[in-house]
């Protein structure tokens, strides 16, 4: 056999191999979607029982809320420190529990347990003289007024902070003079410093001066004897001070002085605020804008004073004079 007839023979046993597998894959190719046929399923009616009771159980745990309770195994009961040491202090020879609540107060007369509420430097001895928010009062006066020592927030009332400086006074002088007619008075009004130039009212009644200051009421005859005995006219007049709503009485060629007092008020935060005012009226404070002050009386050696923030109830405070 020739070289030439070899390899055509070669060639064609080659050919037929690849038509074969050609066929082959081509027909496993056509049954391919056999393989993912769906079977249908049998129904079962015996379901395994659920774990919802151990499921609840395990619910239960996570929703409850944890909380850390310290050992009460302490002094007297008290609560022991997780993290830290119990505070004890050495003073004048004796250890002082800071957190045992009937240990002497280390910073009298503030409790230990206010002082560690806070986080206070009570190791430090001027410590209720310190201010660590800046607020402008002590921890002593936040102490007393039981507010919160660092929070600017929470203090007492400005109304601790004002100062009275001192009394001034404005007089108003009447004397009853004369009774021209059965219906008019005279009434005179005599120069002050407030009021300068006198002046003569002639008024009935119910009228009201016409300085606006007084509004006569009533009128009583009376009769007295004076200093060497002799019968005089004390007829009375009653009026009202309308600035202040006082009533006084005119005795007859008397001089009667009707003071108006004014309270010199100072703020101690402010140094620049200096104000006087007058009996029943009001003032602010820059500091303090939501509160209404009203210097209720003026006394010679203190002045009351009401102060209301908003809806707040009314307070009163008596301010000594310095």
């Amino acid at each position: 056999m020739s070289g030439k007839a070899w390899d055509k023979i070669v060639l064609l046993l080659g050919g037929l191999l690849v038509v074969a597998v050609s066929v082959l894959f081509s027909l496993r190719a056509l049954g391919f979607s056999e393989n993912f046929a769906l079977k249908e399923a049998s129904p079962v009616n015996d379901l395994p029982e659920t774990k919802e009771t151990i499921a609840g159980i395990a619910r239960s745990y996570v929703e409850k809320k944890q909380e850390w309770s310290n050992s009460n195994k302490g002094v007297n009961n008290t609560e022991v420190p997780l993290f830290i040491s119990v505070p004890l202090v050495e003073k004048d020879g004796i250890v002082i529990n800071m957190i045992d609540p009937n240990s002497a107060p280390i910073r009298p007369p503030v409790e230990n347990s206010w002082l560690l509420k806070y986080n206070l430097d009570f190791l430090n001895a001027g410590v209720l003289s310190q201010d660590p928010d800046r607020d402008g009062f002590t921890s002593l006066a936040e102490w007393e007024a039981k507010t919160d020592p660092v929070d600017e927030a929470s203090h007492p009332p400005y109304a601790n902070k004002l100062i009275f400086a001192s009394r001034q006074q404005e007089v108003y002088v009447l004397r009853f003079a004369a009774k021209p007619d059965p219906e008019r008075f005279q009434v005179n009004r005599l120069p002050s410093a407030k009021w300068p130039r006198g002046e003569n009212f002639y008024i009935r009644i119910g009228e009201v001066s016409k300085d606006e200051q007084f509004r006569l009421d009533s009128y009583e005859e009376k009769k007295a004897r004076n200093n060497v005995g002799i019968e005089v006219d004390a007829s009375v007049l009653k009026i009202t001070y309308l600035p202040k709503n006082e009533t006084h009485e005119l005795v007859r060629n008397v001089d009667t002085q009707i003071p108006t007092y004014y309270a010199e008020m100072q703020f101690e935060l402010d140094s620049s605020f200096k104000q006087y005012v007058k009996e029943g009226e009001t003032f602010s404070l820059t500091i303090d804008p939501d509160t209404k002050y009203r210097v209720v009386k003026v006394n010679e050696n203190s002045v009351v004073i009401t102060f209301q923030t908003g809806t707040a109830p009314e307070e009163t405070v008596e301010i000594p004079k310095k």
